[in-house]
């Protein structure tokens, strides 16, 4: 009973925070487009977190679009499946932007999404141009909630009863491409931006940081900050510097 009014507490701490950050988004100048420069079409692929689809990250890509860059969902549905098979899929929807655009890609991912993000760009990096990793454990530290590894494990369990996935599967024990080479520095040419919070209660916030990339903090929890107003503001700044074609500057 303890734990169910745990839990309980944390959906609603969980639920009114995601709410509250929305709102102040919505209220900000930044989320309108005013005085935040404009986009020139160039395409930007999202990429959800762990039990996320496409559908959470919509209003991201609808500002996106606005202020005229070109938003991609990742066609996921339920970021549920095994990394290395979901990371072959988005190798896929890489090469069909890539060949729509003409253009490098600038990459978007949240919590898993971020890493998902950062394996994309350690082995395809000539069709990116920059990875945002939001809320993400890229260091390989796995200095994440209990129950978040709970849940990973469990799916491992079912992955194995419905397709016979290798036992190591997802751990750090696998050889598969993406667990071999996810946490590897990205290669040069492809940047790097790394959004934290030290109030993320699902995956510690020294596990984001990337010791090449250009690393910001913001306030907030796990699942909002993909309506987090401080790092749409992030992001303006990040993309306004690529598409201009400048570098950004290393904190």
């Amino acid at each position: 009973m303890e734990g169910e009014r745990n839990v309980l507490a944390a959906r609603s701490l969980l639920s009114y925070d995601y709410i509250s950050q929305l709102c102040a988004l919505l209220l900000d100048l930044i989320y309108h487009g005013t005085n935040v420069p404009k986009g020139r079409g160039e395409p930007i692929l999202l990429i959800p977190g762990f039990l996320g689809g496409d559908w959470t990250m919509g209003v991201m890509a609808g500002w996106l679009n606005r202020l005229g860059y070109r938003a991609y969902f990742s066609g996921i549905d339920w970021n549920i499946d095994c990394p290395n098979k979901t990371g072959e899929l988005l190798r896929w929807r890489l090469d069909y932007i890539a060949q729509e655009t003409g253009r490098p890609i600038v990459l978007v991912g949240h919590s898993l999404g971020g890493l998902l993000a950062r394996f994309l760009g350690v082995n395809f990096p000539e069709q990116i141009r920059h990875v945002v990793a939001i809320g993400s454990p890229i260091d390989g530290s796995s200095w994440v909630h209990p129950l978040v590894l709970s849940t990973v494990r469990t799916l491992q369990v079912l992955r194995r009863t419905m397709d016979n996935s290798s036992p190591e599967c997802a751990s750090r024990r696998c050889t598969c491409l993406f667990s071999q080479s996810v946490f590897s520095p990205l290669p040069q040419g492809v940047g790097s931006t790394v959004i934290f919070s030290k109030g993320d209660e699902l995956v510690d916030w020294r596990a984001c940081l990337d010791p090449r990339g250009n690393n910001q903090q913001v306030s907030g929890r796990h699942i909002s900050l993909i309506v987090n107003r401080e790092v749409y503001h992030i992001l303006a700044e990040v993309l306004a510097t690529y598409s201009q074609g400048k570098e950004l500057q290393v904190a």
